[in-house]
């Protein structure tokens, strides 16, 4: 075997090994030679090579959501390290753990006006739950050091389920070998702690819980969690509370899920009759604007949230009366389930009987809805995913029309980048999931999304049975759905970006298939086989461009509600 002389990455790969972290994803460069000499002759690691730094970060981001376990991530020195800013962001909101391993040069370099060299200690101290600066020094007390904060930052990454940055400095000589491991590092391990509460503290709020009537569970954004749904379906059993479960919040059953179905032009007589005296949330960020704006204008009585001990409170509505730092399996056992059936207090049947007369005129609408447009493609593709696959949705317009149809979605688990929000990732997050995923693996995506983060198919790892399905409107919509003010025109060309640029020539440079669709018939015949088998993976295109889809949204929304 052939390793790395660099004592310090000697121990990085033996601490690593002993934490069960094996899948690494390396940029090309020089200042990490080291690393790069290290683990990809390494046998107990699996090592993916991305150029792009930007599209690195999104790839081990949709890889560690797919395996549950951190993902590493190295680079080089200089701006490739600030590419991997918007991942980091994203990965520290959605509580995914990566491990972000920098190479930088000596400490004084930055003064010295060498090549590739910024000020990195630290640099993404606002978006990781550990930021440690390694030395070279190779002495006993040197390696002690370095070891410790090794384990500390990866033992935060696995506990806390977010981001870790390790900033290692590296002095010529680069590419050194050795034949044997030189060091035998410590290895620390973290005890996991499960917090509780006293039970005096909460007798009141248990009564409070007990005599409402009206009481709504919202589920955020929020990593899989099959215990913690299981206890929330007991609860599903009560007359008086009424689940909501956001698109992002990895959990669905028999919960409300076509959020804006409900919200998106809900009447204010609708919400008073229908206001609860307590809002429960969970989870981080939500989809839905209406949802947001109505709880703030029209608040519950009360708002309780729980979550992770934080110093900073949730407080979305402005009007957070609890918050309750535990795991919500915790506060579900504190609470146990009623039997409220009282006809006349029967809150959820008010819910289901209007989701009901919504989903009734959804479905007569978009049956005799025929155009071409992003309404009736995007319904018929939704309809259309395999059962029991792996569904990313693009950001922006695509996540908001899967909020609206009422469509059964229980046996397949979707995912979008939700955290920050941001189109810049998607492509690459949906391919590093499918890397290590033995199903299907579709994205559904817009045409901005799609071209900004297009460096994702730069990769020798892409399985045959990954499917795209781009929706290319010529520009992207989302600013004329969610504005009914006038904007001038040339103005609205800095919202809007319009092109006429499709994906053949994408596809071709880097060998996949592709399929172009513009019409509804030809549509429907298309996605009968294509998630077959296949030899490549697969692009299809809709050109929706001769569609008004504004007017076709609209017309939609005024007719359901």
């Amino acid at each position: 075997m052939i390793y790395s002389k660099k004592k310090i990455v000697q121990s990085l790969g033996i601490i690593l090994i002993s934490k069960s972290i094996f899948h690494i994803v390396i940029s090309p460069g020089s200042r990490n030679a080291p690393i790069i000499i290290h683990f990809t002759i390494n046998p107990y690691f699996k090592t993916y090579s991305i150029v792009d730094e930007r599209s690195a970060g999104y790839f081990a981001l949709g890889m560690a959501q797919q395996i549950n376990n951190p993902v590493l991530l190295n680079c080089t020195s200089g701006t490739s390290v600030l590419n991997y800013y918007p991942a980091l962001t994203e990965a520290f909101y959605q509580y995914i753990p990566l491990i972000f391993i920098t190479a930088d040069r000596p400490k004084e370099t930055p003064y010295l006006l060498e090549n590739q060299s910024i000020h990195q200690e630290n640099i993404f101290k606002n978006y990781v739950v550990a930021s440690v600066q390694l030395t070279e020094e190779e002495s006993n007390n040197g390696l002690w050091y370095n070891e410790k904060l090794i384990n500390e930052a990866i033992n935060n990454c696995i506990k806390k389920n977010r981001p870790v940055h390790i900033n290692i400095p590296f002095t010529d000589p680069l590419y050194d070998t050795v034949n044997h491991i030189q060091v035998k590092p410590k290895i620390i391990k973290d005890i996991p702690v499960v917090n509780t509460i006293v039970n005096y503290s909460y007798i009141k709020e248990k009564k409070i819980w007990e005599r409402s009537k009206k009481k709504i569970i919202f589920i955020g954004l929020h990593p899989p969690n099959k215990h913690l749904k299981r206890i929330i379906q007991k609860f599903n059993q009560d007359s008086s509370i009424v689940i909501f479960s956001d698109t992002s919040s990895q959990l669905y059953d028999k919960f409300l899920f076509s959020i804006d179905q409900l919200f998106f032009n809900m009447k204010l007589t609708e919400w008073l009759s229908l206001k609860p005296q307590i809002l429960l949330t969970i989870g981080g960020h939500i989809i839905s604007n209406r949802m947001k704006y109505i709880m703030r204008k029209y608040p519950p009585k009360y708002h309780w949230h729980i979550g992770e001990e934080t110093n900073h409170y949730p407080d979305t509505y402005y009007k957070l009366t609890i918050y309750w730092p535990i795991q919500p399996e915790i506060f579900f056992n504190i609470l146990k389930k009623q039997n409220i059936n009282d006809d006349y207090y029967n809150y959820k049947k008010k819910w289901i009987k209007l989701r009901n007369q919504r989903k009734i005129k959804n479905n007569f609408f978009l049956k005799k809805e025929n155009s071409f447009s992003d309404l009736k493609v995007l319904f018929l593709i939704f309809n259309s995913i395999p059962k029991t696959s792996i569904l990313h949705l693009g950001n922006s317009t695509i996540i908001r029309y899967y909020q609206l149809f009422d469509i059964k979605k229980h046996s397949i688990k979707y995912y979008c980048n939700r955290g920050t929000s941001g189109i810049d990732g998607s492509v690459s997050t949906a391919i590093g999931h499918s890397i290590n995923s033995s199903k299907i693996v579709t994205l559904v995506i817009g045409d901005i999304s799609f071209f900004y983060d297009s460096n994702a198919l730069w990769n020798n790892y892409t399985p045959n049975r990954f499917r795209i399905i781009l929706i290319n409107n010529g520009g992207g919509n989302i600013f004329r759905l969610i504005t009914k003010k006038k904007i001038h025109k040339n103005t609205f060309d800095f919202f809007e970006t319009k092109h006429s640029l499709t994906a053949k020539q994408i596809c071709e440079m880097y060998h996949w298939k592709y399929k172009y669709v513009s019409n509804i018939i030809v549509l429907k015949k298309v996605l009968s086989s294509f998630w077959n088998k296949s030899n490549k993976p697969i692009l299809l295109e809709l050109n929706t461009t001769k569609s008004n889809n504004k007017k076709i949204f609209n017309d939609y929304i005024s007719f359901i509600f």
